[in-house]
């Protein structure tokens, strides 16, 4: 019999599952943040344009676009995307959805 081996993602789940929240909400932020910054620069706009666009400054529109930090609010998001032009789009779904990774793709995230 054969014993399965436990990969070290697993052993970190078990042992610091704090650490593996914040590995999955680092990835999370990322991906809005390159989504964002594709949206921005295929419209050809500046983080100026988009904070005078949106109300808000241009070192909150920085901070949307870092790609560490805490994960923005949906209004956040959705005032910046507004701004640009482009479109959001949420999905709540009973099944688990793959987050697209692909900047300047729709962005999906359960």
């Amino acid at each position: 019999m054969s014993k399965k081996t436990r990969t070290f993602r697993d052993r970190m789940r078990d042992t610091r599952p704090d650490v593996v929240e914040r590995q999955e909400s680092n990835a999370r932020k990322q991906s809005i943040a390159k989504s964002l910054r594709a949206l921005r620069d295929s419209r050809g706009l500046t983080q100026s344009d988009v904070a005078r666009k949106s109300g808000m400054t241009q070192s909150v529109v920085a901070r949307l676009e870092a790609l560490t930090g805490s994960v923005p609010k949906l209004e956040s998001i959705e005032r910046y995307v507004l701004a640009c032009g482009g479109h959001l789009a949420l999905i709540i779904s009973p099944q688990e959805i793959e987050p697209s990774l692909d900047p300047g793709q729709e962005l999906v995230f359960a």
